[in-house]
This record gives C-alpha cells, structure tokens and sequence, in this order.
C-alpha cells in the first residue's frame, strides 16, 4: 500500500512477497552500511546532536506524510524501526506490522509499543492516527536527543503534571 503507486525514499522498498504453505516470503531492499538507530545512537554515546536529529526527524516527518498521503498510519514510530545509512545519513521507516488503513474515528485497539503511545491511548483507550503519530514522534525525538524517554509513568494522572527543564538536550547545556 506505501510503496504503491510510488515509493519513497525514505520507506524501505517492498519488491515483492510469496505466499508459502506455512510462511511468507518477503523480498525488501537491503541498503548497506546501516543499522537500526536505537543502536546508532548507543554508539553515539547515547544521544545525537541536535542537527542529527534534526535532519533525521524530517526525513522521518516526510516517510510519514507519505504513508498518511496513501491512507496507512504505521502505529509503531520509534528508533527500533528506523534504519540509518551510516555513510549518508538517510533513514528508512521500517515495520509496518502495526500498520492500519488511515481512518478519521479513533483506534481503539491496542498495536505499538508502549512507551511511544499517546496519552489519549491511557485516558481513553483510543486516539486519532494524526495526534498519535505526532505524539510518538515527538517522543521518538527526545529518545534520541536526550537519552531517554520524557517520563517514566504511564498513569495519566501522572503524565497531566509533567514539566520539562529549559535546556533539555546535552547540545543546549554545552551551548
């Protein structure tokens, strides 16, 4: 559904898949050098400087709105599932096993990972593809700039309180 009628460059191709009596098999593009950027980061010492991620956030933003432009929302934003070129820096938004058709009422089935979904999904149990997909952006982003996540509570009453500190990333206190 993404890589149709055109692919982006910025969403892992799918060339083609085969439907096996007790498997599929599934032939993707395999860009080379890359690593997932959970683990780019941890060889960055934890955390990437604010351009790095900046540029990285807008390629994701543009993977996103591509997949959105074709009605899927991918449901599972993190750094687990974006892949990184090493020498180039471009990324690639991979897995698409929690992917849902686009649709303007609120999911209310759980899919995702849990530390990146929305605080409606705590409240209510449901949230809209459009703020979700915000939500775990945003929080993808403080995962990669700062070195962990905006909070360590997943109660609601909990998460209406939170405040963050002026200067949060290490490239705001060295400045």
């Amino acid at each position: 559904m993404v890589n149709n009628p055109s692919s982006h460059p910025n969403i892992l191709e799918l060339y083609d898949w085969f439907d096996r009596p007790a498997s599929y098999v599934i032939a993707m593009e395999r860009p080379n050098p890359c690593q997932d950027l959970f683990d780019y980061c941890q060889e960055q010492g934890g955390v990437l400087n604010e351009d790095e991620a900046r540029n990285i956030t807008r390629q994701l933003l543009g993977a996103l709105q591509h997949c959105h432009d074709r009605g899927v929302v991918h449901r599972d934003v993190k750094a687990e599932n974006i892949l990184i070129q090493t020498d180039t820096k471009e990324i690639k938004l991979i897995d698409f096993g929690c992917g849902d058709p686009l649709k303007d009422t609120p999911y209310t089935d759980l899919a995702g990972t849990e530390d990146y979904l929305p605080l409606e999904w705590f409240e209510k149990e449901k949230f809209l593809a459009g703020p979700g997909t915000v939500w775990s952006v945003g929080v993808m982003m403080y995962n990669i700039v700062c070195g962990g996540f905006p909070f360590t509570t997943f109660t609601s009453k909990e998460m209406r309180h939170l405040e963050f500190r002026a200067g949060l990333s290490k490239g705001e206190e060295s400045a």
